[in-house]
C-alpha cells in the first residue's frame, strides 16, 4: 500500500524539499535558561495584530461557491472554492492606503531585530526564545508583503530563488539572517523535535498557517500553536479527505525535514489534531497527495477587484461578510494606531524597568568577561553582594 506513495513522495521531494540552513548558531543564542524570569512584551505587536487581522471563524470544509460574473461584465475573479474560505485575513489594504500605518509594522520590526544586541537570547528560557523567534518571522513577513501589495500571487515572491524566504532580510542584532535561516539555522537547529513551530510561521498566503490576533508569548505559546495546528489540519489548506487519495497541502512538503518518514510521521501527526470522523478515512487512504496550494494573499477585499457596474459588491459588504466569527471582539478600527505607537522607546523598551537594570548588568558582565552570563550568574552576584553589605553591616555595628 505505502509502495506507490514512497515512489510519488520521494519525486516530490527532490523538487520540493527546502535545503537546510548552514547558519551557525552565536554562542548568545546557544541553549536556554531553564527558569528565567525574564520575558519580552509585545504590547504594540498586540495592538496592531488585533487592529488588523480579521478571524476566519472555526474549522470547515465548506468550499466557496463558484466566481461569477456581475451585472454588465463577463469578467470574473478567479479563485480557488475549495480554500478561498479559509485561514484568517490582514487588512493590507489599510496598511496600502496610511503608509503611516505600515510605518509601524517597520518600526515593531526594528525594534525586534535589536533585542539580540540588548540581551544575550540564552538567558531566556526555550518557550521564550521560540516566541521572539516567531513574532520576528511573522513582522518581517507582514512588513515585506506591505512593501508589494496588493500583489495577489505570492508563489514565486516567496519561494522564489531570491524570494521572501531565501533573501538575507533580517538584521538580528547585527547577524544577516533569512526567514529560512530562523526556520531551519535556528528554530529546528535549536529544536529539532518541536514540528508544531511551522504552524507560527505565518507566510502571507492562504496556504500557509494563519496569523493571530496576537503576539506569540512563553506563556500562550503552546496553546497558540496547537490552535493553530487544528485551524490548519481541519480546513480544506491543510487536508482533504479525497477517497483512496487523502489530500494534503504543499507546505508539508515544504517542511518535509519535521517528517523525516514522511509518510508514516505525517500520518501520525494528522491525526493528534485531524477531527475524530475523519480518521478513518486517513487510516484507509492509500496515499497522501501533498497538492493543495493556494498562494493568494491573505488580504481582505484589495486583490479580489469589484467587476461591474452599480451591482457590484462594496469594500463594507465584503468586509463583514468575511468577519464571522472575532475571536477577541470587534476588530479594532486602524485609526490613530500610529500615533498611539510612534512615541514608544525601542532602546530596551520590551523589558520591565527591574529587568532593565538586569539586563544591562548582564550586557556588561557579557562584554567584559567574554562568556555568556545567564540568570543564575546574576543570582549569585546579587546573592554574593547582598553578603559583602550584610558583613559590612555586622563590622559597622561593633
Amino acid at each position: 500500500m505505502w509502495k506507490v506513495f514512497f515512489v510519488f513522495a520521494s519525486l516530490m521531494l527532490l523538487s520540493c524539499r527546502v535545503a537546510a540552513s548552514d547558519f551557525v548558531l552565536p554562542e548568545a543564542w546557544q541553549g536556554e535558561t531553564q527558569d528565567s524570569t525574564i520575558t519580552i512584551s509585545y504590547s504594540d505587536l498586540d495592538y496592531v495584530l488585533d487592529s488588523a487581522v480579521l478571524m476566519s471563524g472555526p474549522p470547515s470544509r465548506k468550499k466557496s461557491k463558484a466566481s461569477s460574473s456581475t451585472v454588465s461584465t463577463r469578467l470574473k475573479n478567479n479563485y480557488n472554492i475549495l480554500t478561498t474560505n479559509a485561514g484568517n485575513r490582514i487588512m493590507f489594504e489599510e496598511f496600502k492606503k496610511k503608509p503611516e500605518m505600515a510605518a509601524v509594522v517597520s518600526k515593531i520590526r526594528a525594534s525586534l531585530e535589536s533585542v539580540p544586541s540588548e540581551i544575550p537570547l540564552n538567558s531566556l528560557s526555550k518557550k521564550e526564545q521560540i516566541a521572539f523567534w516567531l513574532n520576528l518571522y511573522n513582522v518581517v513577513v507582514i512588513d515585506e508583503i506591505n512593501k508589494i501589495y496588493p500583489k495577489k500571487d505570492l508563489e514565486d515572491f516567496v519561494t522564489g530563488k531570491d524570494g521572501l524566504l531565501a533573501r538575507k532580510l533580517v538584521n538580528a542584532g547585527g547577524i544577516q539572517l533569512s526567514l529560512n535561516d530562523i526556520q531551519y539555522g535556528v528554530l529546528q537547529q535549536k529544536y529539532p523535535d518541536e514540528v508544531l513551530v511551522i504552524y507560527g510561521l505565518y507566510q502571507g498566503y492562504i496556504g500557509s498557517p494563519s496569523i493571530r490576533k496576537y503576539a506569540y508569548t512563553g506563556t500562550n505559546l503552546n496553546r497558540s500553536l496547537q490552535f493553530n495546528a487544528n485551524d490548519f489540519i481541519n480546513t480544506n489548506r491543510g487536508t482533504y479527505p479525497n477517497g483512496k487519495n487523502f489530500r494534503v497541502a504543499g507546505f508539508y512538503q515544504r517542511n518535509a525535514s519535521y517528517f523525516p518518514d514522511f509518510a508514516a510521521d505525517l500520518r501520525s501527526h494528522l491525526k493528534e489534531y485531524l477531527r475524530e470522523d475523519e480518521i478513518p478515512l486517513l487510516d484507509e487512504a492509500q496515499t497522501l497527495v501533498a497538492d493543495i496550494n493556494d498562494w493568494t494573499v491573505t488580504d481582505i477585499y484589495g486583490t479580489s477587484r469589484n467587476y461591474g457596474g452599480g451591482a457590484a459588491t462594496n469594500d463594507a459588504a465584503l468586509l463583514g461578510a468575511f468577519a464571522q466569527i472575532p475571536e477577541r471582539g470587534e476588530v479594532a478600527p486602524l485609526e490613530g494606531m500610529s500615533l498611539a505607537l510612534q512615541a514608544k522607546s525601542v532602546t530596551y523598551g520590551r523589558f520591565s524597568a527591574d529587568q532593565v537594570q538586569k539586563l544591562k548588568e548582564m550586557k556588561f558582565n557579557h562584554e567584559n568577561r567574554g562568556g555568556v552570563v545567564t540568570v543564575t550568574d546574576l543570582a549569585e552576584a546579587e546573592a554574593a553582594k547582598k553578603s559583602e553589605t550584610g558583613q559590612n553591616d555586622d563590622k559597622s555595628g561593633q
